[in-house]
């Protein structure tokens, strides 16, 4: 597996329509709302940089690093001290089923403070709760 966490899924909503979630760089509560207290964002497409603050606290500093032919979606945690990682990149591919999109969104990082299985089942959840965000796109 090239990936330290990975989940894919195939949702009902068209792939136009999720990359343009994804790089809303901004609007993850959109996608996490009873996870997500407030998202700051500085700056717009590459490079752009947002910090996250969630329920129960703890915050995420992220920076967006790739955005591709509608397709391809990449970014960085700069800090945090919600996650026990670090080192972390991860990059989202979408792909078009027919009847929907076909989403992987897989991380690399190193543990910090926490072993590497943890680690892995809390992002995997992290993501399955990101995609079905994406996938109440729809609704």
């Amino acid at each position: 597996m090239p990936y330290d966490a990975l989940v894919e899924r195939e949702i009902p909503v068209p792939r136009a329509t999720v990359f343009a979630a994804l790089v809303d760089f901004g609007g993850v509560k959109k996608l996490l709302p009873d996870a997500v207290e407030s998202c700051a964002c500085i700056g717009d497409g590459v490079g752009a940089e947002r910090t996250i603050v969630l329920n129960g606290g703890g915050r995420v500093v992220e920076r967006l690093e790739v955005v591709h032919d509608d397709s391809v979606y990449g970014y960085t945690i700069l800090e945090t001290d919600a996650l026990p990682v670090e080192q972390y990149f991860a990059v989202v591919t979408l792909s078009d089923t027919g009847k929907g999109t076909h989403v992987a969104w897989g991380s690399n990082w190193k543990p910090r403070g926490a072993d590497e299985d943890s680690v892995r089942e809390s992002l995997e959840g992290l993501y399955n709760a990101l995609i079905d965000g994406l996938a109440r796109l729809s609704a």
